[in-house]
């Protein structure tokens, strides 16, 4: 009798262990989800077009910004002038289109880097402030100011990029959520374990100590 209200106390941590490595898991595989996710806010290019989205962050965040356009068959070298405002709760700054990134198909993907009067202060800051995305729930919204003839009206969007990436941190801050990328095989292990314990749950309940000789 001691002996099965050892076992049974013991499957009772083990199954209370288990349950708080799931819920641990899910929660951070979720928080990993959001912090490394890409938002998009499509638009078209011309002066006033706006465009705005919700944004989640566990802390205070900076700007990342990408351009993405058609091709618009003008020579590599060229670089046709758009200039965009972003705005967020705490910040407005004054982003400008910069050289191509990479090959041009099937789009174009451009740098955005901030408006700043020092050009050395501009591409070392070309993010923003900091804290321009406020932790916790907020918004993002984008207005053309300017646009070269070579691009007005054509369709374009502009990628919020996350603060984590599949193969760097941008942000340090969020190191503890960068082990929870591999969540799909500490799942399985998980689901094995909790397998195992149901099994030795089903055994115990079916055990029964034999009756004793008069």
């Amino acid at each position: 009798m001691k002996g099965e209200t050892v076992a049974r106390v013991t499957l009772w941590l083990l199954w209370s262990l288990w349950t708080l490595a799931c819920l641990v898991l899910l929660l951070g595989a979720a928080a990993n989800h959001l912090a490394s996710r890409t938002q998009t806010l499509p638009f078209v290019l011309r002066p006033g077009a706006t465009a705005e989205i919700t944004v989640y962050r566990f802390i205070d965040d900076r700007l990342r910004l990408r351009l993405r356009h058609a091709d618009d068959g003008t020579d590599v070298a060229s670089n046709p002038e758009l200039r965009l405002r972003a705005e967020t709760p705490t910040d407005r700054v004054d982003f400008r289109a910069e050289a191509r990134v990479g090959a041009a198909d099937p789009d174009i993907t451009r740098t955005l880097a901030s408006v700043a009067p020092d050009r050395f202060t501009a591409f070392y800051f070309g993010y923003g402030r900091r804290d321009a995305l406020p932790r916790g729930r907020s918004w993002l919204r984008l207005t053309v100011l300017e646009v070269d003839p070579a691009l007005a009206g054509r369709a374009a969007s502009v990628d919020l990029l996350p603060p984590m990436d599949v193969l760097k941190l941008t942000d340090l801050d969020y190191l503890w959520l960068w082990p929870f990328f591999f969540w799909q095989p500490v799942g399985l292990l998980l689901l094995i374990a909790g397998g195992g314990l149901a099994t030795a749950s089903i055994a115990l309940r079916r055990w029964q100590p034999r009756p004793r000789a008069r």
